[in-house]
């Protein structure tokens, strides 16, 4: 085997290893930024466990929302927990949050709490700056946050 050939397999082992490290490091990656972790934890620690369904939250954006099974105790303790009012249609936060949640949803009621609620301070130093919990009629809850600036 010339010297030129051994250069050449240890160079490709080499970008092989390389490859096979990116590849294993993008796999435990979040694919999120963050925000389905962090909002169900900090349900989890006032005693409401959430099991998601699906959720979207891009890395491109500061906001993102859970969607899960509603449960009427459930929805009662998350508004009594967190302080949440309840959003009439005629509020533009109503239309608000169905935005956040992709737009297509029918909602049958939101509560919600803006303005970077102190009980909205995460364990992380980070604060949402709103908060939604948005009904369905078909049984779906969406839990709509989105991470406050600074």
């Amino acid at each position: 085997m010339s010297k030129n050939a051994k250069s050449t397999g240890s160079a490709l082992g080499h970008v092989l290893a390389l490859v096979l490290a990116a590849g294993l490091f993008a796999g435990g990656c979040s694919r999120d930024n963050g925000l389905p972790k962090e909002l169900i934890s900090h349900f989890a620690d006032r005693g409401i466990p959430i099991t998601p369904t699906r959720f979207q939250a891009p890395l491109s954006s500061r906001g993102g929302f859970i969607v899960a099974q509603y449960n009427a105790q459930t929805g009662t303790n998350i508004v009594a927990t967190f302080k949440l009012a309840r959003v009439g249609p005629e509020n533009r936060q109503w239309q608000r949050a169905i935005d956040q949640a992709g737009g297509t949803v029918t909602a049958k009621e939101i509560w919600g709490v803006a303005g970077r609620p102190a009980q909205f301070k995460l364990k992380s130093g980070a604060q949402f700056e709103y908060f939604y919990l948005l009904v369905t009629a078909d049984g779906l809850m969406y839990l709509i946050a989105e991470y406050a600036y600074g």
